[in-house]
């Protein structure tokens, strides 16, 4: 009985912390003013809030930029990341060890620091200000992780089931999606929700790489929090919020639907 109260406990101070910051992103979507050092706010306003999101063509193309960003580098990071983690998971060769420290490397090096190397190589190749070239430098950020991810599932799964459906006859197409690809995509949608969450929060390379042509919405958000605007800052997280949320559903969604029409599971 004590340990049900306890687990109770700890489950309403976990709700508490996640759900705290986001409540006091709604209390302040909604005030107009709220002086410190007042509890609650003294103006409240729900349509000067609508107003900051309806017919706002630099937010929506904000989103759709940060959105299709975060989709593009999803991509790339899941084509580099999956072979490159079942050979690390899967086979031993000479280095292999050295192989996953320097595939850290980018998330130990200082963001600004890799950007801005990674600047040059852009615009030499033209690259830079395009939607690519901002997409490239994010998957340079988010495969480390993808790559840790999977590297571990591959570690568990083995290659025991492919050998045995290849020794039956299987082609490697048929192996690959029928073997391979049901066994590792609950971590490969793990590795594709951090991937996509990494990319759609960057700022600093998006900025550097992007040139200033390239807007997203941590760009569009930022400038507002720099100069004490915490009521439309509060409105376009909110924004922030459900768009990462909506594509995360998504991505979810057709994973199920994957499993369901091809394995004929149940809902």
């Amino acid at each position: 009985m004590k340990g049900g109260k306890l687990t109770r406990l700890v489950m309403q101070c976990a709700l508490l912390v996640f759900a705290g910051p986001l409540l006091t992103l709604l209390v302040q979507a909604v005030s107009l003013r709220w002086p410190f050092p007042s509890l609650l706010p003294t103006v409240i306003s729900v349509r000067h809030a609508v107003n900051l999101l309806w017919d706002n063509p630099r937010l929506t193309e904000a989103v759709a930029s940060s959105l299709g960003i975060a989709f593009m580098t999803t991509i790339f990071t899941l084509l580099l990341a999956f072979p490159a983690a079942k050979a690390l998971g899967v086979y031993n060769f000479p280095g292999k060890e050295a192989v996953k420290l320097l595939a850290l490397l980018p998330i130990m090096v200082p963001t600004a620091t890799v950007t801005m190397g990674l600047h040059t190589g852009m615009i030499r190749m033209g690259l830079a200000g395009t939607f690519v070239g901002v997409a490239i430098v994010h998957t340079v950020f988010t495969l480390p992780y993808a790559l840790r991810i999977l590297m571990h599932v591959f570690e568990l799964v083995g290659d025991r089931h492919e050998q045995q459906a290849a020794m039956l006859g299987a082609s490697w197409g048929r192996v690959f999606y029928r073997i391979t690809l049901p066994l590792v995509i609950p971590g490969a949608l793990s590795a594709a929700t951090m991937s996509f969450i990494i990319s759609f929060s960057q700022y600093i390379t998006t900025f550097m790489i992007g040139g200033g042509r390239i807007i997203t919405l941590p760009l569009y958000l930022v400038p507002h929090v720099q100069g004490g605007e915490w009521h439309v800052a509060s409105v376009y997280s909110l924004v922030f919020v459900v768009a990462t949320l909506g594509a995360l559903t998504l991505m979810q969604y057709l994973v199920r639907r994957y499993y369901r029409e091809t394995y004929f599971l149940s809902p």
